[in-house]
């Protein structure tokens, strides 16, 4: 009996494994911090505190992307035995049978909240979900489509933002085209860094498909892409503390370009250069509020 408390603790620091839930609080952070400063700022800190729609939003977002995580650990399950061993041993506390369930019932509860708030929301977060399984499902075992649909999925919820306030920052756009570069080279990346497992379970990502040669090209187009986005958006604004996340993510893309291929141990230097790429992302949300001037 004394052991149980423990064990449900050990549980649920296994299921906050499983949900990745550091992207789902960077995720909600960038939510409220769009929000308050670019889509509609609130009057006072009191009116942004009592609008429970915009928290039942966040809250629903926060379900169902969670929800996702745990179907794509489902279906990555052996992959992910071989590319980190010890975290998917741990995850696996929780069995398949309750990962299952609580998929379900993220999914229904992020539904029902969505439901206060409008049948839009609820068609918006019916389709994200089965977005998400058609992801886990299909798109990441296709070669280009898994690490497109992998970098859009993530940055749909800003578009649950536009739904729900019917606005937009302009420098929302440019900005937000920018980080997308930025996760689309954290995914290149990953699947450097996860390329054992990908080779062995035939999942034809591009280093396992198209070898160095052709991850370098994905990579400058990537790295090309990035600096057009952010030359326009230093065009059109006048950026602040994103100076540091346009020079981060530049950097990080031309590291990678320049040392992965060839590199004699290159699933080392990507753990280190995404590690880098998820430190950028951070520092590219929380320099949200200085879009607002």
């Amino acid at each position: 009996m004394r052991r149980r408390p423990w064990l449900f603790a050990i549980k649920t620091l296994a299921l906050l494994s499983r949900v990745r839930w550091y992207n789902v609080l960077l995720l909600a952070l960038a939510q409220y911090l769009s929000s308050i400063y670019l889509l509609s700022p609130p009057e006072s800190l009191w009116a942004f505190l009592t609008d429970y729609r915009l928290h039942l939003l966040v809250l629903s977002t926060g379900l169902v992307v969670s929800a996702g995580f745990i179907l794509n650990g489902f279906y990555d399950r052996e992959k992910d035995l071989v590319n980190r061993p010890l975290q998917t041993a741990f995850e696996r506390l929780v069995s398949r049978r309750t990962a299952l369930n609580l998929y379900l019932i993220f999914n229904f509860a992020g539904l029902v909240l969505a439901s206060v708030l409008s049948w839009r929301a609820v068609a918006f977060f019916a389709v994200y979900a089965l977005s998400l399984w058609m992801y886990s499902h299909k798109f990441k075992k296709l070669t280009y489509l898994g690490n497109l649909s992998a970098a859009l999925l993530s940055f749909v919820p800003f578009f649950a933002l536009l739904l729900y306030y019917r606005s937009l920052h302009p420098g929302l756009i440019s900005y937000v085209g920018f980080l997308f570069c930025i996760e689309l080279g954290r995914q290149l990346v990953k699947d450097v860094e996860q390329m054992k497992g990908d080779l062995i379970f035939g999942y034809p990502t591009i280093p396992a498909l198209e070898g160095q040669n052709g991850l370098r090209k994905h990579l400058a187009a990537i790295l090309t892409l990035s600096i057009v986005s952010a030359g326009i958006h230093v065009g059109l604004w006048t950026p602040k503390a994103q100076w540091v996340v346009l020079v981060l993510g530049i950097g990080l893309l031309l590291w990678a370009w320049r040392r992965i291929p060839g590199s004699p141990q290159p699933s080392r230097t990507a753990r280190r250069l995404h590690q880098g790429f998820k430190l950028c992302l951070v520092a590219g949300v929380l320099a949200l509020p200085f879009l607002a001037g």
